[in-house]
């Protein structure tokens, strides 16, 4: 067998029998598992943000004492007020039926909620660019039906999307640092090959291998690790994440929509694995090309 044939075969080197060919499957894993939920839950809550600004930005709530024996004429007093007001593009009342539901994941189902005092409801829309004083508007309705009150979603959705902003950048620089953990194991890996088998580089040297076919020999070994690890941690994230969108409370429960991920967003999830193979590759030429330029 001439030289050329006898190094031109795959897995010339014997690195599946190396400690990181133990280990390295087991470490891509965790850090993809990791990468998998804290992507995931950067778009489930960049996913809940946008119902988030559906469902609030425009909008304010007023809420009427709990009615007496006048109460129905109160509500009607105040949405006439409501919808005078040339700021104000609708007033609906809120079914009673609907705020006691609301009102049931928290109190339980057998609460007899007939008997509390609830204020009534009514769901108020903005025109856009209106330039509503909130103040002003509640000082008036409280003048109409002392004890009215505004509830102005602005102030709210403000915080919500400024946290939810902080949740996002932080799920991000978690999936990042787990990112470079996996690519620092490709890098330990093949740093390690090298250094364990010296002797058969060297070898393989004298006889006419070039660098490039060497590092080959690492990229294989790298794809065939990080490839395993990435679908088994991908995998497991994924049955979590089916897991927790079963068990976990509807979103009327807490009056918040939803995080769910759409179609995209999982296919986006199921190419981790790949491209995390794909950097593991390249990192992995690189640093046995980097190390065979020098006397090994």
């Amino acid at each position: 067998m001439t030289a050329g044939s006898a190094y031109s075969a795959a897995g010339v080197l014997p690195l599946r029998r190396d400690a990181g060919s133990r280990y390295g499957p087991w470490i891509v894993a965790a850090a993809l598992f990791v990468v998998t939920l804290a992507l995931a839950a950067t778009m489930a809550i960049r996913n809940a943000e946008q119902g988030w600004r559906t469902a609030l930005a425009g909008k304010i709530s007023v809420q009427v004492p709990a009615p007496s024996g006048t109460g129905g004429e109160a509500v009607a007093e105040i949405v006439a007020l409501l919808r005078a007001t040339p700021a104000i593009a609708d007033a609906e009342p809120v079914d009673p039926v609907v705020v006691r539901s609301l009102l049931e994941p928290w109190l339980g189902a057998g609460a007899e909620m007939e008997a509390l005092p609830l204020p009534a409801l009514i769901d108020v829309r903005l025109r856009p660019d209106a330039g509503m004083d909130i103040v002003a508007l509640e000082v008036a309705l409280d003048a109409a039906v002392p004890g009215t009150r505004i509830d102005d979603h602005g102030i709210r959705l403000a915080y919500v999307l400024r946290f939810a902003l902080a949740l996002q950048v932080f799920g991000v620089v978690v999936a990042a640092i787990f990112g470079l953990i996996a690519t620092m194991t490709a890098i330990f890996a093949t740093r390690a090959g090298l250094s364990s088998h010296r002797e058969e580089i060297g070898i393989l040297q004298a006889i006419g291998a070039g660098d490039g076919y060497i590092a080959r020999q690492f990229v294989a070994h790298s794809a065939n690790f990080s490839i395993k690890g990435g679908i088994v941690g991908c995998a497991l994230a994924a049955g979590a994440l089916i897991l927790l969108g079963r068990y976990a409370p509807g979103g009327n429960a807490f009056m918040v929509p939803e995080m769910t991920l759409s179609p995209i967003q999982w296919i986006v999830l199921a190419c981790l694995p790949p491209v995390a193979t794909v950097i593991a590759m390249a990192t992995a030429r690189v640093t046995a090309m980097r190390a065979l330029s020098r006397v090994i």
